[in-house]
């Protein structure tokens, strides 16, 4: 099915594009935003992420090559094991966000939208006599999230297991038709899985997944699910300008015993050190007021004002806080609980520091 047939299906179901003119559309709602962040954490909400990039890296030496360039231990994957790691570069800067899933004769690389070209450029540069390359998998194959408490049992419905599944593991379903792979990777707090399979069938899995249970979400459902759950998305939240430990994901996407690789050294000192100056965090804001990007955050005392961080991302919310951000904030202003101001155009409003609220 095309672009614009899975496009009318989803209208079909209350969808509001926000931008038609973009190369992949994608739904902002799907009517009501405040059900779908419920659903999100009661029952189950599906997302289509077809934008985001998928690589294929193939070659005998691809598990020792990737190793070699990123944070994690991806020479110890086992078949459908997966991790979360950074690719960095000698100066421990981070140059792509991925998660890398062993698929036996391949590895699959999900990343940020976009983000494919940069990274083949950054990793083509090292292959030598190495057999190691990449493709492009994107045009081809979509994706679907599905996360929630009742997203086992709504799968279970489709005649998939996905309960014996941790994170950073895959299932690839052999019975199905649709070369459908599930990867399970708990981005927003929830039990979450990754659909990824050809395009041309991610319209009928849409279909199944809404049918069996699911409620179809869009993009300002997510954007503060992930900001709540403080999952970045590269480009936007972090940058080449960022240490891989400012990101927050220390303990999930950096691995301190797998040895030498490109990048090592400088986040081995850091680590020795105990801490970088500045560390992503979450700000719930007490207005519903979803400040834009470049927004700056600053901590007053009796005696001045001071800049201690920027705003990269934000969105409209409907738990704790009635709208959320996302900020780079310096040492020893971001430990949770902190209180900020946020100052756009000279308007003040009150926020507090979090790293998570699960």
């Amino acid at each position: 099915m095309s672009l614009r047939q899975f496009q009318e299906l989803q209208k079909s179901q209350g969808a509001v594009f926000k931008d038609l003119d973009q190369l992949y559309p994608l739904v902002s709602h799907f009517g009501t935003p405040e059900k779908e962040y419920h659903s999100a954490q009661e029952g189950a909400v599906l997302f289509d992420l077809s934008h985001r990039d998928q690589l294929e890296l193939r070659g005998k030496d691809r598990q020792k090559f990737l190793h070699n360039f990123c944070t994690n231990d991806i020479k110890s994957l086992q078949p459908d094991q997966g991790c979360e790691a950074f690719i960095t570069n000698v100066q421990s800067r981070i140059l792509g966000h991925i998660f890398a899933f062993n698929h036996e004769e391949s590895i699959w690389i999900d990343t940020a939208p976009g983000e494919s070209k940069t990274i083949i450029d950054h990793l083509d540069r090292y292959i030598i006599l190495e057999d190691a390359h990449f493709k492009i998998r994107t045009p081809e194959f979509g994706n679907l999230y599905l996360s929630g408490p009742q997203s086992t049992a709504i799968f279970s419905q489709l005649g998939i297991n996905v309960s014996s599944l941790e994170v950073n593991q895959q299932l690839r379903v052999a019975e199905s038709d649709s070369q459908l792979t599930v990867r399970r990777v708990d981005w927003l707090g929830q039990p979450g899985f990754l659909c990824c399979l050809p395009y041309v069938n991610i319209s009928e899995l849409w279909s199944n997944l809404t049918q069996a249970g699911a409620t179809p979400a869009g993009q300002d459902t997510f954007q503060a699910l992930r900001i709540e759950y403080l999952f970045p998305m590269y480009g936007i939240d972090l940058t080449e300008e960022n240490l891989a430990q400012e990101a927050s994901r220390t303990d999930r996407a950096i691995s301190f015993k797998k040895g030498c690789y490109l990048g090592q050294e400088p986040i081995a000192r850091i680590d020795s050190l105990g801490h970088v100056n500045r560390e992503l965090r979450a700000i719930g804001l007490d207005q519903a007021w979803v400040p834009p990007a470049g927004t700056k955050v600053v901590v007053k005392d009796a005696n001045e004002s001071q800049d201690v961080g920027t705003i990269s991302s934000s969105a409209r919310s409907y738990g704790k806080y009635p709208a959320v951000a996302m900020a780079l904030i310096r040492r020893g202003s971001n430990e949770p609980g902190t209180e900020v101001i946020l100052v756009s155009e000279d308007q003040e409003y009150s926020g507090t520091v979090f790293t998570s609220l699960n």
